[in-house]
């Protein structure tokens, strides 16, 4: 391990002088099998080639500390950082102090120096676990790109044991930028590998913005994923395989308008006749594509194959090239592909809005559908017309009606807003009911984000941030914004209204009707989405006020 001293660019800005910095260098042989090592923010880790974090191991990285990996030099591997089974990770980062995995050339504080399409400058971060997965019959196997011959590539159930609770540790609040370089020619490296990872790991807050390869990949295991952003990869954005059987909720990706391609690539196990087949579970997913005429092959918004189970709900997918959804229906695999899992009530698809995915006119596979039959992709299929999807679509209340989110860019142009409107069908259609489990949170919309701006949970620590992709609309001032961010739904009116606003303490809501009788009145704390009860009321027209010791708006209401 080598220290060196060099003058960064950040500034401590209380002092107004600018800061020296240790960076230390780090290589494979630094990191050592049972030894425990802390990363703290005063140093930037520079690691050069596959660094393995051996069993036993434990890696500390305090909040706010930079990681970064050296260019790849012809001839050798890539720089990455492998944890690897019975290693654990503790990169414990804030929002307002990311952790951020990045390459060497990245200028962290200059929003224009890398940006969307700025990849394969390092390789990327992969954890090693001890649960279930299954490839060709195979429990234990090894990452791809790794060579057989170097056991610490493997991941998988040891000795046979089946670990589904194993622990590789904590990533949150942590920023994987630029990776996505080939360990073998044509096996590139995601943004994050998670293989065979157990559901005692914590994965929460994790961005993979310009990737290479597909953003995050699950390989079997059991791992729970919550907060997930994926930006601008080449490949898929999120893809499981290998009997991946985890929980996932509020995942967010854009694709890229040149180079990009399936939102969702989902397999059951491999080969795809071999049973457990993945089966996670999903919710309250937003995935924006390349947009329609893209120049992106950008094909399919999610694609269900090789004989993938799971259940997705309440979830957005838009802004495809061509169409939304696959389930593949392979001929002769009536038992074992995804078709066959939905026929036979394992795959279930609910609740979810299609929007602006080509034509975007129809549940079905013809021109004006949503719809890519196998059949249509060259593959064959038993049921050429899809007509089972498309029961299955309808009679889950499955709908193409427009989300409303606010504003999609892919440029750095500060526009970026994937926050839906109150009066959009994230909010006015039907959700299907939240699963009795602590992981998931019960929420009233659908897609990965609220329709408050406090809540904008992208905003200040991601690159999207960092590189003005977004919206500046969680730094509203209060005292200025609250009464013209006043909004209510819906309206006309029946049994709820529902009254958005930006945050404040101390809110006094008070209804009056036409004479300017008061109606109703209450008092509440720091609240963004207020449901009221308007169902006693007599139809007409109401005004609702809200007032604190900041401002005072007001809005009027119909109550049919």
């Amino acid at each position: 391990m080598k220290k060196r001293y060099h003058l960064l660019s950040c500034l401590l800005l209380s002092a107004g002088f600018a800061c020296a910095q240790n960076t230390i260098d780090i290589a494979d042989a630094d990191l050592m099998a049972g030894q425990t090592y802390n990363w703290t923010k005063n140093n930037t880790y520079l690691l050069t080639g596959t660094v393995f974090l051996e069993e036993g191991g434990k890696l500390n990285i305090e909040a706010g500390t930079v990681i970064k990996f050296a260019p790849n030099v012809s001839g050798t591997e890539p720089s990455a950082l492998i944890i690897c089974r019975g290693a654990q990770i503790f990169a414990t980062g804030t929002a307002q102090e990311p952790i951020i995995f990045t390459s060497e050339s990245d200028d962290i504080n200059d929003p224009d120096d890398l940006g969307p399409e700025d990849n394969q400058l390092w390789g990327g971060i992969a954890l090693l676990g001890k649960a279930y997965t299954l490839k060709n019959g195979n429990t234990e196997v090894n990452l791809e790109g790794i060579p057989t011959t170097e056991a610490r590539g493997i991941y998988g159930m040891p000795a046979g044991q089946n670990i589904d609770n194993d622990n590789s540790g904590i990533m949150r609040y942590c920023s994987i930028r630029h990776g996505g370089s080939a360990l073998t020619s044509g096996s590139e490296l995601n943004g994050l590998s998670l293989a065979a990872v157990g559901s005692a790991t914590t994965l929460e807050y994790i961005e993979i913005y310009a990737n290479s390869d597909d953003g995050i990949e699950f390989f079997g295991g059991t791992v729970n994923l919550k907060h997930a952003v994926v930006a601008f990869v080449e490949d898929d954005c999120y893809d499981w395989d290998e009997s991946y059987a985890g929980k996932g909720q509020f995942w967010f990706s854009i694709q890229r308008s040149n180079v990009a391609d399936a939102g969702w690539e989902c397999d059951g196990s491999t080969p795809d006749n071999i049973s457990p087949f993945s089966d996670p579970m999903v919710y309250n997913a937003t995935h924006i594509g390349s947009g329609p005429g893209a120049a992106a092959a950008n094909p399919i918004g999610w694609l269900f194959r090789a004989g993938t189970r799971g259940y997705i709900a309440n979830s957005i997918v838009t802004e495809m090239k061509s169409k939304g959804i696959e389930v593949q229906d392979r001929p002769n695999n009536t038992s074992s592909d995804a078709y066959a899992q939905l026929l036979a009530g394992e795959l279930q698809i609910k609740n979810n809005l299609f929007w602006n995915c080509g034509s975007n006119t129809d549940i079905n596979m013809s021109s004006t559908g949503i719809i890519r039959s196998t059949t249509t992709n060259g593959l064959g299929g038993e049921d050429s017309l899809c007509t089972s999807l498309i029961t299955h679509l309808n009679s889950n209340t499955n709908l193409i009606q427009n989300p409303g989110i606010v504003n999609i860019s892919r440029g750095q142009d500060g526009v970026l807003d994937p926050r839906p409107s109150l009066s959009g069908a994230a909010y006015t259609t039907a959700l299907d009911t939240y699963p009795t489990d602590t992981f998931f949170t019960a929420v009233t919309f659908k897609g990965a984000f609220s329709a408050n701006a406090a809540e904008l949970w992208i905003h200040g620590w991601t690159t999207l941030a960092k590189n003005n992709h977004l919206s500046n609309i969680a730094s509203v001032n209060k005292r200025s914004g609250m009464a013209n961010n006043l909004q209510l739904y819906p309206n006309p009116a029946n049994n709820l209204l529902y009254v958005q606003f930006e945050a404040d303490l101390n809110n006094l809501i008070s209804i009056t009707d036409v004479s300017g009788r008061l109606v109703y009145q209450s008092n509440i704390m720091q609240q963004s989405l207020h449901p009221i009860d308007v169902s006693q009321l007599k139809p007409g027209i109401y005004t609702l006020t809200i007032s604190n010791a900041s401002v005072t708006g007001t809005q009027k209401f119909i109550k049919q």
